[in-house]
């Protein structure tokens, strides 16, 4: 399964320095890969896949950042766009 995660970094450099000194130790759960993007030295970014999401992981960053948010990517397919619409065409 896909996630992506958008992590805003709680403020104070320490927070910064910290949370990498903290990922260079610890990185992912194994069998999991990550694409990051910093938006703006604040706000990251991070498509992940993993067979099993670690809640353990979020803890160990979670004192890092002033706000996370978690969305799972599922696919676009006949049986979601049909869902979709059915739900649109209720909208008023």
């Amino acid at each position: 399964m896909k996630y992506i995660v958008i992590s805003k970094l709680a403020p104070g450099v320490d927070n910064a320095q910290k949370a990498l000194e903290v990922f260079q130790r610890a990185g992912l759960p194994p069998g999991s890969e990550a694409t990051w993007a910093g938006t703006d030295g604040k706000t990251f970014v991070n498509v992940v896949e993993t067979d099993a999401p670690d809640i353990t992981t979020a803890a160990t960053y979670a004192p890092f950042f002033a706000e996370s948010t978690v969305i799972p990517v599922v696919p676009l397919d006949g049986a979601w766009l049909e869902a979709i619409q059915a739900a649109q065409s209720n909208w008023g």
